[in-house]
């Protein structure tokens, strides 16, 4: 009985043991949200001799935030790579591209490392399209978008947000939507001084905030709102929403959000001329920062205070630690010479691991040759069916013009001549008996119909291959004939049109993307091809094709070898249009297409 005692009380002083050995992540949550950051550095000290790789990778994560928001970046970094390493270790592919999303951030506020942020971020896009995650790609797109709106790529900043915006719709993830409709704000509002789209975007985050009674977000979404409205001259408005702002009972940054609020009033009581009441404000707001910032160094001096003291009894265990270390290194000698018999068998290991893989590459290798043979013999027989395409395009629309031309020059001008005798005829009859009248009255309507049936036959002469079906149908129904089941998907993803487009600017439209449809297909070597068509506001239109087939090197494109793609940048600036190529050697292209509707 009494060992059974001894033996529970062993049990439950060990699991004591390892509870303690876990840091309190509401704890750390809560430090982090009071902007504590040296007391979670402090807090974390002791957890990190925690041997358990996934306590350890949450351990460098929260240190990392903590340093980052002492904006120590160089620790913060390094304290990022050491928990990426460990969610490597424990085979979580997710947490890694998550903490590489995290540095590719930190690489773009840096000049000297910002050129590496967009493979970060590209190798992210790629991992979430390899998994399949829309969630995922919506936040790697917009979060690139928002390093090129930094470095003042605004075209393609606005193109990344709105393919986030694509995959997004997939996932009604309302928090990454909020995220994208406050960039395409800023960019509408602080880059292009276009504040009506702006407010486009803001009013829609407005309706998510209330809905999900995000009361933080809400007051921020007042507040940009209110800018937008400063930059429309529209102060009253602006002032309004700023009071709604203050009314809101937030949680987070409540002085300093609450004192900013108070400036931006005073500016704009400032433009509508009521000085008093700006003065007020600015007086108030002064009083408050003031009173903050001694707050701030208090709450400063009182951490540095429990830092250093900490720092000081960790220098003490260093001695001591520093006695062991002799002991220690007799041990060594010992070990080093297990390594070396362990390191003779590990070598033994990887020759012969060595050698069998060489011979899975080589039969990997005939295996790689015969599977080109078969691509050589699709990509021939596609090539075929796209001319077949063409041809059967091209003569529909040459009979059509011809049938139309035959109607309208031949039997609609001998209509009209018939009908003008018709009517000579009965004027010089003269008076005619009631049945009589009334047979020439219904052989004129009947003449006069068969014109107009003609003549609107022969203005059907220029709709083309997608008078009938409209755009989208017609470039899906390409699509799905380009497609090859295994070797080539191409989708087609629409946003935003509801209604046809004008009938020369669709057939436009269709003989471009199919013509660098043809181009990938010939060129590109790809796998997968994604259009993206879009309309915004009833003033443009945005066409994106990109593909992930070897690439190219813009610069070098010359007149010969670019011959299609110069064709159609031609095209699009005589129809008052931008035209964007964006491609990387082995890694796809991206042609951006703006036009005016």
């Amino acid at each position: 009985m009494k060992t059974n005692l001894l033996f529970l009380l062993y049990i439950l002083l060990s699991s004591i043991f390892i509870q303690a050995q876990n840091p309190d992540i509401n704890k750390i949550e809560k430090l982090l949200k009071e902007g504590k950051s040296l007391s979670i550095i402090n807090y974390l000290k002791d957890f990190e001799k925690n041997t358990n790789d996934e306590n350890l990778a949450l351990i460098f994560y929260y240190k990392a935030k903590a340093y980052a928001n002492e904006n120590q970046m160089d620790k913060a970094l390094n304290y990022l790579l050491k928990a990426q390493k460990k969610y490597s270790i424990l085979k979580n592919e997710n947490k890694v591209y998550e903490l590489k999303l995290e540095i590719a951030e930190i690489y773009s506020s840096f000049n000297h490392v910002k050129n590496e942020a967009p493979k970060l971020f590209n190798e992210y896009i790629a991992f979430a399209n390899r998994t399949k995650n829309d969630s995922m790609m919506a936040i790697g797109l917009y979060k690139k978008a928002i390093h090129l709106l930094i470095n003042d790529s605004i075209s393609k900043a606005r193109s990344y947000y709105f393919k986030a915006l694509s995959h997004n719709i997939k996932t009604n993830d309302k928090n990454t939507l909020v995220n994208i409709y406050n960039g395409l704000a800023v960019i509408y509002n602080e880059k292009l001084n276009l504040p009506d789209s702006a407010i486009y975007y803001l009013s829609k985050n407005l309706l998510l905030n209330k809905n999900a009674d995000r009361v933080n977000e809400l007051c921020k979404n007042y507040v940009n709102l209110a800018a937008s409205f400063t930059h429309k001259k529209n102060y009253i408005k602006a002032i309004e929403y700023l009071e709604e702002a203050e009314k809101l009972p937030i949680t987070e940054h409540v002085k300093r959000l609450k004192n900013l609020i108070l400036l931006f009033k005073s500016k704009n009581f400032e433009k509508i001329g009521d000085y008093k009441t700006a003065y007020e404000l600015l007086s108030e707001y002064a009083q408050n920062e003031s009173e903050y910032n001694q707050e701030d160094i208090d709450n400063k001096l009182s951490e540095f205070h429990v830092y250093f003291q900490t720092q000081e009894k960790s220098l003490e265990n260093e001695n001591l630690k520093s006695q062991n270390k002799i002991l220690e290194k007799t041990q060594k000698i010992d070990k080093l010479i297990l390594i070396i018999l362990l390191g003779f068998i590990v070598t033994t290991i990887v020759i012969a691991f060595l050698w069998v893989k060489n011979l899975k590459k080589k039969n990997t290798i005939n295996e790689q040759q015969i599977e080109l043979q078969k691509e050589k013999m699709n990509s021939i027989l596609k090539e075929q069916e796209l001319q077949n395409i063409d041809i059967m395009l091209e003569s529909q629309e040459k009979e059509r013009v011809k049938l139309a031309n035959e109607l309208h020059d031949n039997l609609g001008s001998m209509l009209a001549t018939l009908r003008l005798n018709f009517q000579n005829l009965k004027r010089q009859k003269g008076d005619l008996e009631e049945q009589e009248s009334k047979l020439y009255e219904k052989t004129d309507e009947l003449i006069e119909e068969a014109y107009q049936k003609v003549r609107n036959l022969a203005h059907y002469k220029n709709l083309g291959v997608i008078g009938n079906e409209g755009l989208v149908p017609a470039v899906k129904s390409m699509a799905d004939k380009m497609s090859i089941l295994n070797l080539l998907d191409i989708n087609v993803i629409p946003f935003g049109l509801k209604e046809r487009l004008d009938n020369q600017l669709e057939v436009g439209i269709f003989r471009m993307i199919q013509e660098l449809c043809t181009n990938i297909i010939k060129h590109a070597k790809a796998s997968q091809v994604n259009i993206y068509i879009t309309q915004h506001n009833h003033t443009d239109i945005n066409i994106i094709i990109e593909d992930n087939g070897f690439g190219f090197e813009v610069n070098k494109l010359n007149s010969n070898t670019g011959m299609g793609l110069k064709n159609i940048e031609k095209k699009v600036e005589q129809m008052g249009g931008s035209f964007t190529i964006d491609s990387i050697l082995g890694k796809g292209t991206t042609i951006i297409i703006d036009l005016p509707l």
